[in-house]
């Protein structure tokens, strides 16, 4: 994949064999040490390695997720649409595609829902708190598991489990110099587009329309029982933590040019399957009242329209992997936000006034958005596959003696992490040429018409789906 976070955090699984950690890494590095056993392998087939990794997660997730439904009081059919509906949902049947930690963080919430029905709070703190270490967003879980163990009289229990956790995170985030500096000092400034409010209604629309509305009706009646604690102690921490990563979402987001970051799913996507599980067992069990109809449209029909006034701010291009869950409606309605916008509103409405008479619809147009979006998906990430890979061929003409490789500001930004992957042991410096900046080492990585005017550079080879090669650049430098 040509991201960042793919390579960086494999980079952390590199370390550990004598591959060079980038400096201020800003990804955390417990997925990289997950994979630990396979970083000595080379990048490619590491690469590999963590897609199988994902897979036996996505596994056990629909294995937990039938656990979870199986909790809720839900019949044995709606237990196996669950299981079901995990399998298709693209959270899992997508993002497991992809070498990143977000497969994980859907078996961490299930496996911490299913620890506390079972009373084992102890274990769900040290779960949680190690789990840190895989992406900051589990602050939120962690916030939500403090919040519901004081309103159940488990903190102290808690406490034993996560604190000592939460130390041995801390730890491996100081010793990778992992800590989110540079994202804390972006989320506190924001930039002239899409404020915190519309980013997050964004994320709710997606939540809800992704999932045919089962979502956001499992959100809705966890979110009013706790008070009542109608509903088990994992519903109302899956809300808790649900509502804190829309927060939080809403706020990292604000600011940002791209047309998906107002109906972003990649964030609050681990919780979709879930509340999914809850919102399937409270519709079997006929709680779907007026009343949580209300709940849930009102919310839904802001959502829309505060994002359609959105559609002037945000111009830049959508990344389909952050709006995984309606992949299909995006590419129906080629990416134009108005309509995606307007069919997710209808496709929530929809789904929840039929909920009230049972699960038939909400189920049927689950499975039919799950699939389709799933192969859509995974249509356009083999396409993106077969790019990444043609963009980085000449890291195998870089001499065995190379330390350090320069990657010009003419490339792609992403292009020196798709090289960091297959180069692990040399430092890799991002330099800008025509700005009179030299090259950390003979080798550089730059346009194929960046040193045309240089007579003694010499360029070695070009990529065959990129328009820069490596460039043997003149000891003497260039006048």
């Amino acid at each position: 994949m040509a991201v960042p976070d793919v390579s960086a955090y494999l980079a952390v699984a590199q370390w550990l064999y004598g591959g060079v950690l980038p400096e201020n890494l800003a990804f955390y590095p417990g997925y990289g040490l997950l994979l630990g056993p396979f970083g000595s392998l080379p990048g490619a087939d590491l690469h590999t390695a963590a897609l199988l990794l994902n897979g036996g997660l996505a596994a056990l997730c629909v294995l937990l997720a039938a656990g979870l439904a199986e909790r809720y009081g839900a019949p044995q059919w709606a237990i196996v649409a669950t299981a079901i509906g995990a399998a298709l949902h693209p959270s899992l049947s997508v993002g497991s595609r992809i070498a990143w930690p977000e497969t994980a963080l859907v078996a961490l919430l299930l496996l911490v829902s299913l620890l506390l029905d079972r009373d084992k709070w102890m274990i769900a703190g040290a779960v949680s708190g190690l789990s840190i270490a895989l992406h900051p967003r589990i602050l939120v879980i962690i916030a939500a598991l403090l919040l519901v163990a004081i309103t159940e009289r488990r903190i102290t229990r808690f406490l034993w489990g996560a604190t000592p956790a939460v130390i041995a995170a801390g730890l491996l985030l100081q010793i990778t110099d992992s800590w989110p500096t540079a994202r804390l000092v972006a989320a506190r400034t924001i930039g002239v587009g899409p404020d915190p409010l519309t980013t997050l209604l964004g994320q709710w629309l997606t939540l809800s329309a992704g999932t045919a509305g089962l979502a956001a009706v499992g959100f809705v009646v966890a979110l009013r029982a706790i008070r009542s604690r109608s509903w088990p102690a994992s519903g109302s921490f899956l809300a808790a933590s649900a509502l804190g990563m829309l927060i939080l979402g809403g706020w990292v987001l604000a600011g940002s040019a791209r047309i998906d970051t107002v109906m972003y799913g990649r964030y609050i996507g681990p919780w979709a399957i879930p509340l999914t599980g809850v919102g399937l067992a409270a519709v079997c069990r006929g709680a779907v009242n007026r009343r949580t109809m209300v709940w849930v449209s009102i919310p839904t029909v802001i959502a829309a329209i505060t994002t359609i006034a959105a559609r002037d701010e945000v111009i830049a291009k959508p990344r389909q992997i952050m709006t995984l869950s309606l992949g299909v409606v995006w590419e129906l309605f080629d990416e134009n936000l108005v309509w995606v916008a307007t069919a997710a509103l209808a496709i929530t409405l929809l789904c929840v006034a039929a909920s009230q008479r049972g699960p038939t619809l909400p189920v049927t147009l689950f499975a039919l958005i799950a699939i389709a979006s799933t192969v859509v998906n995974h249509d356009h990430l083999h396409e993106v596959g077969k790019i990444a890979d043609g963009q980085v061929n000449t890291a195998d003409l870089v001499p065995n003696d190379v330390v350090c490789l320069a990657h010009d500001s003419s490339t792609k930004s992403y292009a020196m992490w798709l090289y960091r992957l297959e180069l692990p042991d040399i430092h890799h410096q991002r330099v800008n040429l025509s700005a009179g900046e030299q090259p950390c080492g003979q080798y550089v990585v730059a346009d194929t018409k960046t040193l045309v005017h240089c007579g003694d550079a010499e360029l070695t080879a070009t990529e065959p789906r990129a328009n820069w090669g490596l460039w043997k650049y003149p000891q003497q430098g260039c006048d």
